[in-house]
């Protein structure tokens, strides 16, 4: 994943989870942040959401349920920061 493809991904990202005022499955914020033209791979998509979790950016909230997201998807809900 090139730099500015990251660039773009995270922008769009936490421009989604503050839009939303609340949480958002994984799969479906990925689905968003594709359909505002943004072209990453689910495994990139991810990579950049964890980055972001470990610079203090968004919190994920694991969920515990019976829905089987597609991989490399879970059925995580990720959630801004302030």
């Amino acid at each position: 994943m090139g730099a500015e493809r990251g660039d773009e991904a995270q922008a769009a990202i936490l421009w989604h989870l503050r839009a939303s005022a609340e949480p958002l499955r994984e799969s479906f914020l990925y689905e968003r942040v594709r359909s505002d033209g943004v072209d990453i791979s689910g495994d990139d998509f991810i990579a950049v959401l964890l980055r972001l979790q470990v610079e203090g950016h968004v919190r994920m909230d694991p969920v515990h349920d019976e829905v089987h997201d597609p991989a490399p998807f879970e059925p995580r809900f990720w959630r801004i920061i302030g």
